[in-house]
């Protein structure tokens, strides 16, 4: 054995490897040289810089912002303030930059002033989150633009294949009818405007000829219309009501009966202290301190001043003139551009009644409401039955207005718009009053303007809600143009700018009522979002069938006759959204969730019933009531807009045999066809919310 060597001061391990040729092949798993592929050293100055950067990143909070403005970084310093910002890192041909910050609070500060001009720049990250792609991003500029990833559908796109009919477990509708379309009747025909009519003498424009009633879900229970008015006044509490396009306010105590003002309500309000203005008749404390004639104000006082200074201090009283009182009032029609007005009532989407909003005209508005209180005591009913142009006084719940008659067909349920606010109602004859020439003559400040830019479009209860909350006190800024007048439906075109905010009503208005495509990725509505309206239960109540195709199994859906219309009303929003708006090209919705999908050539509501895996999901149409296989090319999201209430209920038919055979059910189909109306015996309403029907007759034709 060799001696072992003591002194170890001299061994290189290396030197062996360092001389071995096999073991100093400098080359990598694909085999290039490691040497040639090394990165070549910093220089000291890049050195220097790399060691700025990460001594910046740590010592000094930072964003890094994604401009919307190309300019915008060149004022960035002053956009944060330039205490708050340490340095700004740009990038060239980049959207992203970074901006240093000399401590959290300045950062704090920043990411507020971004809430506050979201339009100018965007947060990509706070300082100190990791990110997997690079930080900053090359330019899109216009010559030289990078394509946006494209957005997939819910599923891919697939071929119309053949409907796989044995995995579905749900009935669906064998027969294809055509979903009912209902039409709108008008309220007034041009057989309404003959020649020497009231009609034609009290509408020369012919204004009403193309009015339609769109207050039919309100008027029929659809929508709560009361609710206490947050801002109490006095001991009493004070009830709002939304009617037919007006916000109304009235004493939670008053009748119908309660609105004429009393001889003891006068005495009472002339012992505290009160007199009657000699031109206008309201109630003042000011009088003349040497004849004490009392007068409300400095425009009764301009009125009666003659007067008053050849009778003052001769012991003679200034009596009141029915001309010196018309004085007061200044001309009525539209008010002129660009001033400014006040929103009395709506008639549809697009359709408002505005009035002019100014000292005088607003002094002389609430006159004309005044002196139609006033003139309503005692004032006997209607001993005829109204015609159409016939100006009439309308009493209703604490209110006295003017009305105009519109329609007479059915003689217990009357037409009127009230002329003071423009809004058009049904009543019962028993609450029209006649109304004195006087009256009569007094101006009419509600005037219709037209939207501009705003379609018509059926009243969700988003829009409803937006059109009542405008009518508070909010003063606009009316702004038109001649050009731009009507002349179909005799309304002038025009925008109105809102006074405080500056912003257009026109742009919100039509913002709330546009559907907007929902999320793929995000949970869809279930039925129960959207309210039900079914007929009551009751006996002899007519109907509408909308779909018979399970009478076999002893199922038939009805809507309200009453309110059929409604339905076809929304297939004009249902039909924009589909063709317009939704871009995804398929989409697949899943079971119990609502969509939209188009049958026969039009879109309407529907709700996923069951999916198969062949492409053809069956859908239950809400407003019609069949179900129908449908491919998901025709299929699309449901928007959390369309809130319209579901008007079509599913009755099951009572007395009827267990089983019907196919003849039975082809007789009952032929009785009960899809858009006829019936009159059913019986309606019943059971515990758990499902209807029935009770048809007299139907035992007879079955057998």
């Amino acid at each position: 054995m060799e001696e072992l060597v003591e002194d170890w001061s001299n061994w290189n391990p290396m030197a062996l490897d360092y001389s071995n040729e096999n073991l100093n092949k400098y080359i990598d798993e694909a085999g290039q040289n490691a040497v040639e592929k090394a990165r070549a050293p910093l220089k000291p100055s890049e050195m220097f810089k790399k060691n700025a950067a990460k001594k910046n990143a740590t010592e000094y909070p930072y964003l890094i912002l994604k401009k919307k403005v190309n300019l915008i970084t060149y004022s960035v310093a002053n956009f944060f303030g330039p205490k708050h910002v340490h340095k700004i890192d740009l990038q060239p041909n980049s959207e992203l930059f970074k901006v240093f910050f000399k401590d959290l609070g300045s950062l704090e500060s920043a990411l507020s002033q971004l809430e506050v001009f979201p339009h100018l720049m965007e947060l990509h990250r706070v300082g100190g989150q990791e990110k997997s792609k690079s930080e900053y991003m090359p330019m899109r500029r216009p010559g030289n633009k990078v394509p946006d990833s494209p957005k997939l559908p819910a599923i891919l796109p697939t071929a119309r294949g053949q409907i796989d009919l044995k995995s579905r477990t749900i009935y669906f509708s064998e027969n294809t009818n055509k979903h009912p379309e209902f039409l709108v009747i008008p309220i007034v025909d041009s057989s309404c405007y003959k020649s020497g009519s009231l009609l034609a003498i009290q509408d020369v424009k012919k204004r009403y000829l193309n009015v339609k009633f769109e207050f039919n879900l309100e008027r029929h229970g659809a929508y709560v219309l009361e609710q206490q008015y947050e801002k109490e006044t006095g001991a009493k509490p004070v009830i709002q009501q939304l009617r037919c396009g007006r916000i109304l306010y009235r004493n939670a105590d008053v009748d119908d009966e309660d609105v004429n003002l009393g001889k003891d309500d006068d005495k009472e309000i002339l012992m505290s202290g009160f007199e009657k203005c000699v031109n206008c008749q309201s109630y003042t404390m000011i009088v003349c301190k040497i004849c004490e004639m009392p007068f409300c104000g400095a425009m009764c006082w301009s009125i009666l001043s003659e007067q008053h200074d050849q009778k003052c201090g001769t012991d003679q009283k200034v009596e009141f003139k029915e001309e010196n009182f018309m004085k007061l009032f200044p001309k009525s029609g539209l008010p002129p551009p660009r001033s400014m007005v006040k929103i009395t009532a709506f008639e549809q989407s697009n359709v408002l009644y505005v009035r002019p909003a100014d000292v005088v005209s607003d002094v002389a508005y609430h006159r004309v409401l005044s002196e139609v209180w006033k003139h309503s005591r005692n004032v006997p009913k209607l001993d005829q039955p109204p015609v159409c142009g016939q100006i009439v006084l309308y009493k209703f719940e604490g209110q006295v207005v003017r009305a105009m008659v519109l329609n007479v067909d059915n003689p217990k349920d009357i037409c009127v718009v009230c002329i003071d606010f423009g809004t058009v109602e049904y009543t019962d004859p028993g609450k029209l009053y006649k109304c004195s020439d006087y009256l009569s003559s007094l101006p009419r400040y509600a005037t219709p303007v037209k939207l501009r830019g705003v379609p018509t479009r059926g009243l969700t209860p988003h829009l409803r809600d937006a059109m009542y909350e405008v009518q508070t006190d909010m003063v606009f800024e009316i702004r038109y143009h001649s050009r731009e007048y009507d002349y179909g439906n005799h309304l002038q075109t025009a925008v109105l700018i809102h006074r405080e905010n500056n912003r257009a009503l026109n742009s919100f208005i039509k913002k709330v009522m546009t559907a907007v495509e929902p999320d793929l990725h995000k949970l869809g509505f279930k039925e129960d979002f959207l309210p039900h309206v079914a007929a009551p239960p009751g006996k002899n109540i007519d109907l509408i069938i909308t779909d018979n195709s399970f009478l076999k199994v002893g199922i038939i859906y009805c809507t309200p006759a009453i309110l059929a219309v409604e339905i076809t009303k929304m297939q004009r929003t249902f039909q924009d959204y589909g063709e317009n708006i939704a871009k995804a090209k398929t989409y697949a919705a899943p079971k119990g969730e609502l969509c939209m999908a188009k049958y026969m050539g039009k879109w309407c509501r529907g709700v996923s019933m069951e999916l198969v895996g062949d492409g053809y999901p069956s859908i239950l149409f809400l407003d019609y009531g069949n179900i129908v296989p449908i491919h998901v090319t025709d299929i699309r999201a449901y928007p959390e807009q369309f809130t319209y209430p579901v008007l079509t209920t599913e009755y099951v038919l009572m007395d009827l045999p267990e089983e019907l055979t196919d003849a039975q059910a082809k007789r009952l189909e032929k009785h009960l066809e899809v858009g006829a109306i019936v009159t059913v015996d019986e309606i019943v309403k059971n515990e758990e919310n499902n209807y029935s029907l009770r048809i007299e007759g139907l035992q007879k034709l079955l057998s």
